[in-house]
């Protein structure tokens, strides 16, 4: 009977371990599956997280700042002259009206004002006041940028009634009453212009430039 006592306790006992045991290991088993998660995280930061190469970025500083001051050496002083010359150039082709100062439409010396102010030369708006502004220029004495003035009118041979720019070459752009609109002429092949101009004025500041790239 004692030892059918003794069977049964050992028994109990070994119910009990066995029931112990089942509770646990489902814990171990998460404890190992969170630590196999966080050191494959760990493992991904470190791979992802690399070190600042700061000899590259020395590099890549030097490069840009070598590239900043080649495009500044490509700047060069632009002659005013050369500006007004291309600025008007831009108008050819706009159509001629008497009184027009633009942007679509000019006059003579609506155009001549638009193309001077642009530079900022301020020019009065009719031709007559154009013409007593800056240095009183000879037919011979003719450069790039000075303004040309000319008689038109037969009852007034010597009032100034028409502008122009002179671009070098005997050539000059004007608002053109006759074509209708800015045109390019050569006092050469236009000799009517030549047999009345008058004078010319020269309002461009001297040693004057802008800057523009090449």
């Amino acid at each position: 009977m004692l030892e059918g006592k003794v069977r049964s306790g050992l028994l109990l006992v070994l119910v009990l371990f066995i029931s112990a045991c089942s509770q646990t290991q489902p814990q171990v088993k998460k404890e190992i599956i969170k630590k196999e998660k966080v050191s494959i995280v760990v493992s991904e930061v470190k791979e992802q997280k690399q070190p600042i190469n700061l000899t590259k970025l020395s590099l890549r500083s030097n490069q840009i700042s070598t590239q900043v001051s080649k495009q500044e050496e490509n700047w060069v002083p632009l002659k005013v002259e050369d500006e007004i010359e291309w600025n008007a150039k831009e108008l050819l082709g706009h159509k001629y009206v008497w009184g027009a100062t633009g942007p679509v439409n000019y006059d003579c010396s609506g155009f001549t004002r638009k193309v001077f102010g642009d530079v900022g030369i301020h020019l009065p708006r009719v031709s007559r006041d154009q013409a007593k502004k800056g240095q009183l220029v000879s037919f011979s004495e003719l450069k790039k940028g000075d303004l040309v003035f000319f008689a038109t009118k037969r009852r007034h041979p010597n009032r100034v009634t028409h502008v122009g720019i002179y671009l070098g070459n005997g050539n000059f752009i004007h608002a053109s009453s006759g074509a209708k609109k800015v045109v390019v002429f050569n006092f050469n092949e236009h000799l009517y212009y030549k047999r009345h101009f008058l004078w010319g004025r020269r309002v461009i500041p001297q040693n004057n430039h802008m800057a523009s790239a090449i």
